[in-house]
């Protein structure tokens, strides 16, 4: 089967759609961070996401589970889905208590050069000047909204490197799905695919768990009440399942692993927009401002993308 045409302004949209979502993530989970065990958090979120999915596959006539057909597969889901949900959200509930929702989601803005790096130092493919550019213009628009006066927690702080560890698990998420996402996409549906990183994401949940002895019974305050119930359904289904699903749909049509991470870099504005109205963060002129540069930073990628490709397709046409 051949390998479909990379349709970047697709991608780029579904992208911006997750951007919105996951934005949205942050002040829901902080809802919840510091109620009950971060590890029995994380695991109500994907278990309600795999649910989900098991729901889905029982009454949709459309989209029927794919088994897994070699265990290398198995190994790529596995791997995807503990980095991308386990490790990712695991680290982000213990940055909760040291720092707002607001800077988390501005360090899940550093996704873009990471991913880049990640892409210079494996695979040896040097990025063009443009692309260098527009990731240092981003970090520069993040960091704007980093040292906002308004932020409740001023200076680095151990939130600011449990927050880092959950981007490299996205990363890490990210770098799998442009590497070899292609190959799995002819395989499993997006459906199939986040069934089976949800479920090993849960999985290796409960084993952490078990392990560190987590207060399972602090599920409790799950229902409390019906702002815990629609966060945690939130987060679960929405932020997680629908979510996740529209991205391994962005990185397979865009093909480009740096590209759709860089949509990432609008999740401040996102997640200022949801804390405000949940948690009662402050949304400033510095950081909208800070949101403004890298959605131009964004842009500026995108081009520069653009350009290099017409140039390429001039010189094949001489």
């Amino acid at each position: 089967m051949s390998k479909a045409a990379p349709n970047k302004t697709l991608g780029l949209t579904l992208a911006l759609v997750c951007a919105a979502l996951w934005g949205a993530s942050f002040p829901l989970g902080g809802v919840l961070a510091g109620k009950l065990d971060p590890v029995v958090l994380a695991i109500s979120r994907y278990a309600i996401a795999t649910l989900g999915f098991v729901v889905l596959f029982l009454v949709s006539k459309k989209h029927t589970l794919k088994p897994i057909q070699s265990a290398k597969d198995a190994m790529l889901l596995m791997a995807a889905g503990i980095s991308a949900q386990a490790v990712f959200f695991y680290f982000t509930i213990l940055a909760y208590d040291y720092t707002s929702s607001g800077e988390i989601g501005v360090i899940n803005g550093m996704a873009p050069f990471l991913t880049m790096l990640a892409v210079f130092v494996i695979d040896k493919i040097k990025p063009s000047a443009i692309k260098v550019g527009a990731v240092v213009l981003s970090l520069a628009g993040a960091g704007i909204i980093a040292y906002d006066p308004s932020n409740k927690i001023q200076g680095l702080n151990l939130g600011h490197l449990f927050a880092l560890c959950g981007v490299l698990g996205f990363v890490t998420y990210n770098y799998i799905l442009g590497k070899f996402g292609s190959d799995l996409n002819e395989r499993y549906d997006a459906f199939s695919s986040n069934f089976y990183q949800f479920a090993s994401a849960t999985a290796a949940l409960v084993i952490l768990g078990l392990i560190t002895g987590a207060d399972f019974s602090s599920a409790s305050v799950l229902v409390e009440n019906n702002k815990h119930i629609f966060s945690i359904l939130a987060l679960g289904l929405v932020c997680s399942g629908i979510a996740y699903a529209i991205w391994e749909i962005a990185t397979l049509k865009t093909q480009d692993a740096v590209i759709t991470t860089m949509a990432l870099n609008v999740l401040p504005l996102f997640a200022m927009i949801v804390a405000y109205f949940l948690l009662g963060e402050t949304v400033t002129l510095q950081k909208l401002a800070g949101v403004v540069t890298v959605v131009i930073a964004l842009c500026i990628y995108t081009m520069g993308d653009n350009k290099k490709k017409a140039v390429a397709a001039e010189k094949a046409a001489a």
